[in-house]
């Protein structure tokens, strides 16, 4: 019963004509691409960009590393039936270029031959020529130094308008640079310049994007380096506006109750020609002309000599000048203490070294009203050793030290040091 059922439904789709033109249709289909894909044609591909590898193996037995290879693109023409080598089927990924390097037996340039090849073991097309059949590449010992990095600015016009402005040596975002290359050429290096350029006529200090170049003794660029250097180089030119300000100073160490009722003081000349920050001036009064430590503050008058090279606010038009700073304490009392076990706190040690102060007796001098000299003790006094920008090294050294006293009234007068023992 069941075969005369399949016979009756086979019978039935044979019979029926609309079928038979349906499986006619995919029969066809099924045969044209077989005969496509057997019968398709044989074309030729470029295959753009495929990246140089130098086979380093043998030089790298000899400490050399090639250097001008690492942004070299070859075309590759393959042949193949279009199925096999089409744009969306064979990319620069599926090929190898090669530079064979066994000829590297020193240091200096070498032609090296380029053999390209599939990544596939048997591929269906083949490799039928190259773009380039060498390139030129460099061996020799790799390198590294550290090397200062000098700005220049190119301006079309005056920097400045030098009867309103003043500049400054212009200054990198980095100091210094780590170059790296072959041997041979880093050891000619001379200068790496940061070029910067500008129309001038500059109003305020400005921050620039620089072009780094590196040459040699005669200024001729030099190839294959690289270095570290930021991205997004930089040089900011300093600008600062001339004014005229009445001349202060400033003191340090400053017992709380005069940093809000400073001493009276006299500066000559009372008056300073001075370069200063354009976006500041606005906000400026005075000019400080220096900083004075309590410590060398007396009893009654005090009259000291500052340098104008000295000062760390704005920028004197002549730095040879010099002021006369008379300082009014008023009639002040004097006590000497005895201080037999100096505390003595070392700060800011950018080494490695150990520094250890030898605490011995000294004989402090303090200046304030008699009442509250009265009331201090040895334990009222501390010391500081700072070691901000100094250098030291292993031996026996003196440090200069400043005083501080636990009075808001009373201070600590004259020169203080401690000799260190410093080990490594």
């Amino acid at each position: 019963m069941p075969t005369t059922n399949k016979r009756a439904r086979v019978s039935t789709l044979l019979g029926n004509s609309r079928a038979l033109a349906v499986i006619a249709f995919l029969l066809a289909v099924v045969i044209w691409l077989a005969v496509s894909v057997n019968e398709a044609p044989v074309v030729e591909r470029v295959v753009r960009d495929v990246k140089v590898e130098v086979d380093e193996s043998m030089p790298s037995q000899l400490g050399y590393k090639a250097f001008g290879a690492e942004d070299l693109f070859v075309d590759v023409t393959v042949s193949g039936k279009r199925y096999e080598v089409g744009d969306n089927v064979l990319s620069p990924d599926d090929l190898t270029v090669t530079a064979i390097a066994t000829s590297v037996d020193s240091p200096g340039k070498y032609t090296l031959q380029l053999r390209a090849a599939s990544k596939e073991e048997n591929p269906d097309y083949t490799i039928v020529s190259k773009s380039e059949d060498t390139v030129d590449v460099y061996f020799d010992t790799p390198k590294k130094v550290d090397v200062p990095v000098e700005p220049v600015v190119r301006s079309s016009g005056n920097l400045v308008d030098t009867s309103k402005y003043v500049t400054q040596d212009p200054f990198p975002s980095q100091t210094s640079i780590a170059v790296s290359g072959p041997a041979t050429f880093v050891d000619r290096i001379a200068h790496v310049y940061a070029y910067v350029d500008t129309p001038g006529n500059l109003k305020n200090s400005e921050t620039f994007d620089a072009t780094l170049t590196i040459v040699d003794e005669n200024d001729n660029p030099i190839k294959y380096l690289k270095t570290d250097a930021e991205d997004h180089f930089t040089v900011t030119v300093p600008v600062y506006q001339i004014t005229t300000l009445p001349t202060t100073v400033t003191f340090s160490n400053t017992p709380s109750a005069y940093i809000g009722k400073p001493p009276r003081v006299t500066v000559s000349p009372a008056f300073l020609k001075v370069a200063v920050d354009p976006d500041k001036l606005a906000d400026m009064e005075e000019i400080s002309v220096g900083t004075i430590d309590f410590s060398k503050v007396e009893s009654g008058t005090t009259e000291l000599t500052l340098k104008a090279s000295d000062m760390t606010e704005g920028i004197p038009l002549n730095e040879d000048a010099t002021f006369d700073v008379t300082i009014e304490m008023g009639n002040l009392s004097t006590r000497t203490l005895e201080v037999r076990s100096p505390k003595i706190k070392v700060t800011n040690n950018a080494t490695e070294l150990d520094v250890r102060p030898i605490a011995e007796p000294m004989t402090v001098t303090l200046i304030g009203p008699e009442e509250d000299l009265a009331e201090l003790t040895a334990k009222s006094i501390t010391f500081t050793a700072d070691l901000t920008g100094k250098e030291i090294s292993p031996g026996l050294v003196r440090l200069t030290l400043t005083p501080a006293v636990a009075s808001e009234t009373c201070w600590a007068y004259g020169n203080y040091s401690v000799r260190a023992n410093i080990t490594a």
